[in-house]
This record gives structure tokens, sequence and C-alpha cells, in this order.
């Protein structure tokens, strides 16, 4: 039941990820308009709500599903994390970093989700 309710918990954290990543990428195409895209929303809000509740879930997810078994939860932490990263090295790229603190922070909240799905595969292996 613990991983059940982890693997669910993480499927939403991957869709606010996917729906965040869609609304950047939209409002970047669209115009230098900071309410440009579908959510209409600030970037600082779009990402603390979309963000950071994507990375709160993950972890969540993390530490339900700690005593458990599974690669599921190992492999979609991987993917959110990869997911962030990947969405800052664009930023990064397209930007110039101007955004170096927010640029750096995010990119180390990726890499914590990393951490813990390597993490849960050597605990789980340990069992």
């Amino acid at each position: 039941m613990k991983t059940k309710i982890s693997v669910i918990l993480l499927f939403v954290s991957l869709a606010l990820l996917i729906i965040y990543g869609a609304d950047v990428i939209l409002s970047q195409a669209t115009s230098n308009n900071e309410k440009s895209s579908f959510l209409q929303l600030s970037p600082a809000i779009r990402g603390g709500v979309f963000g950071g509740g994507a990375v709160i879930l993950s972890i969540i997810a993390f530490a339900i599903s700690l005593r458990e078994r599974s690669t599921l939860v190992v492999v979609l932490l991987l993917i959110n994390g990869g997911l962030i990263i990947a969405g800052m090295i664009g930023l990064a790229v397209q930007e110039g970093a101007s955004n170096s603190s927010t640029l750096y922070g995010t990119t180390g909240l990726g890499i914590l989700l990393i951490a813990l799905g390597v993490v849960k595969i050597f605990i789980t292996k340990k069992k």
C-alpha cells in the first residue's frame, strides 16, 4: 500500500513538472510578458506551486516508501530530478544564466531528487 501511494504521488509530481515546463516554454515562445502562458501566473508563483509542489511530493513519496522495495519509485525519482535539471540547463542556455541563485537552487533540488533515488536503491538492496 505504501508503494502505491508513493507511485501516485510521484506521478502527480511528474505531471506538475510537465505542466510547469510546458507553461514556461509557451510563455517564452509567445512573448516576454510574464503572464503570457496558459496558466496566467507570474514566474515566482508558477515555480513555487508547480516546481516546489513537485519536489515536496517527491520527497514525501520517498519517505513513505523508504523501506519498501520498488523499482518504479526509484525510476520516477530519477526522472523527476532529471527533468528539473534538464529544465534548468535549458533555461541557463537560453537566458545566459542571468538568474544564477534561482538556477543553482533549483538544480540543487533536482540533484537532491536524484540522490534520493540512488539512496533508495542502496537502502532496499540491504534488505
